[in-house]
């Protein structure tokens, strides 16, 4: 089901007033944590009791989780170093983990160091020898540890690790590079586990060799927005999310992500009292006498989804194809509860009339390929015709970077969408008044106020001609079908669209992994939408 993500500040907030009741917060999370720690280890090495597992800790509260949780696999039979690595940590979890057998290795800090060109007392050379020791007995606990623990720094961590312990993180990696190349062919089985959030998490340089890639973040309380950013997934691994009793407000969550399980309980199934207008109509201009296939691709997609009706509104010729194969279409004018343009850049003539029709009416409409050169044309996006219903984009990053120069008045490049989709699909967004529904590996859903919607990630057989034609199809089916139940009562709010276009997306994605073309791909959205209506769940 929708995992809402919260920004840490929210976060924050939900445990104020647990702390202030005096309920042990920490206590919860590092429990979880070592029960999550002690299952990884016996799925690693078959056992929990002589694992070796190095711990990396700071000066705040991630360094109290990982501390204590670090002490409870003491106590089973792990052997634990902690290496501290400010002039600070949390007193109270080092103290638990010293009683229960750790080890300690205070590292170095920047103070401790001297100019190795200077010249220098025996005693300030002994001391140095004993900087190199310590230095050397570190990154020998992480090369050697089965599990490696990154409690350093939290959500209220300053970007960039201090050069003391990047060096280290650099060291470290590089022997994990050599020892790799050593053994190609064999598995590595250290596994790298972040307390909370990986310390220094930044979208940029994914491969920089002085940060931690973590192969599991284990978060508590509520998912961070920060940790949902594709481009922060080779720094946080797989993210698992630990329920420590927080009341957090959906309303407040900045993002929500999707899955197979969203689509199971909330895809539209017809009711006994239903008939094929309350089912949805919806109205598809798509395809040309240049690109007829898209209206046939289009308008199946829409059929094959399960909505009352479709009513084909472009040109005659590809009515033609289309009720060739889907005799079901209808060509006359009439009620619509959502409307399709722009796949197959339809003739301005059918386009004039479909505005024409919609003018005075609230009817949604989903705007794709050529149509969304109608946005952001006229003197203000507020004056057209647009602003009087909701409005759903659907651009790929190039579409998206032309309509964004047309909106700010600057150069954007598709290189620049592709390198922050989050951020371009949400500033689109906001500029247009519009849902942006940003196409990709990971497919973005944003909403004006900011929201976004990710989807699980789709099959790359998706990567096909047509393929964008299709999901057209699918979310203008879906939109007609949730406004005709709701349009007796209040139109649907912007968050709630994003789930349903959302919903859409995670049809497209099931239907692909059934399909390696557009043609194909039609029919498996038929296969799909019959197990959800009427099997009553999809597995995959």
């Amino acid at each position: 089901m929708s995992v809402f993500a919260y920004p840490s500040t929210v976060i924050r907030e939900a445990e104020r007033p647990l702390l202030d009741a005096g309920v042990d917060l920490m206590a919860r999370a590092s429990r979880a944590l070592a029960h999550f720690l002690a299952d990884v280890l016996r799925e690693s090495r078959g056992q929990l009791f002589g694992s070796r597992v190095c711990v990396l800790v700071g000066p705040g509260n991630n360094a109290g989780d990982a501390l204590f949780a670090a002490a409870a696999l003491a106590r089973r039979g792990a052997h634990i170093t902690v290496v501290t690595l400010f002039d600070r940590t949390h007193d109270v979890g080092l103290a638990a983990a010293r009683r229960a057998g750790a080890g300690v290795i205070d590292f170095p800090k920047p103070d401790e160091t001297t100019d190795p060109h200077a010249e220098v007392a025996e005693g300030v050379r002994d001391s140095e020898l004993r900087v190199d020791e310590l230095r050397a007995d570190a990154l020998r606990e992480l090369n050697r540890s089965d599990l490696v623990l990154d409690g350093i720094l939290g959500i209220g961590g300053r970007p960039g690790l201090p050069e003391h312990i990047a060096s280290l993180v650099r060291d470290w990696r590089h022997s994990a590079g050599t020892r790799q190349a050593a053994s190609a062919g064999t598995r590595s089985t250290q596994t790298v586990i972040a307390v909370d959030v990986p310390s220094d998490l930044s979208p940029v340089e994914s491969g920089a060799p002085d940060r931690i890639h973590a192969d599991h973040t284990v978060t508590f309380g509520g998912l961070k927005t920060d940790l949902i950013d594709p481009r922060v997934a080779a720094f946080t691994g797989t993210v698992h999310l630990v329920d420590i009793g927080l009341d957090l407000d959906e309303n407040q969550a900045t993002a929500a992500v999707v899955d197979i399980d969203d689509l199971n309980a909330d895809f539209p199934r017809p009711q006994p009292e239903g008939h094929k207008y309350s089912r949805g109509v919806v109205g598809i201009l798509a395809g040309s006498e240049e690109y007829p296939g898209a209206g046939v691709l289009t308008t199946t997609s829409a059929v094959n989804c399960g909505v009352g009706m479709v009513r084909s509104l472009g040109s005659q010729m590809v009515a033609e194809y289309v009720i060739g194969l889907h005799a079901e279409v209808v060509t006359a004018s009439g009620r619509m509860n959502a409307v399709v343009m722009g796949p197959g850049d339809p003739e301005d003539e059918y386009i004039h009339d479909c505005v024409d029709e919609l003018a005075n009416t609230s009817v949604p409409v989903v705007l794709d390929a050529g149509a969304l050169d109608m946005v952001g044309r006229a003197e203000s996006v507020k004056g057209t015709w647009l602003a009087e219903r909701p409005v759903v984009l659907t651009p790929h990053a190039g579409e998206l970077a032309r309509l964004l120069s047309r909106l700010l008045g600057e150069i954007i490049t598709s290189s620049r969408i592709t390198a922050d989709p989050i951020g371009w699909a949400q500033r689109a967004a906001q500029s247009s008044g519009c849902i942006v529904l940003l196409k990709g590996h990971q497919t973005v859903i944003a909403a004006p106020d900011g929201f976004f919607v990710l989807p699980e990630t789709g099959p790359a057989s998706l990567a096909t001609a047509g393929s964008g034609d299709v999901l057209a199809g699918i979310i203008g089916a879906l939109v007609a079908t949730f406004h005709a139940k709701s349009q007796h009562e209040s139109p649907l709010p912007e968050r709630e669209l994003t789930h349903v276009v959302g919903l859409g997306v995670l049809v497209h994605n099931a239907a692909g992994r059934r399909a390696v073309n557009a043609g194909a791909l039609v029919d498996a959205v038929a296969e799909v939408a019959g197990e959800l209506i009427l099997a009553g769940s999809l597995i995959e």
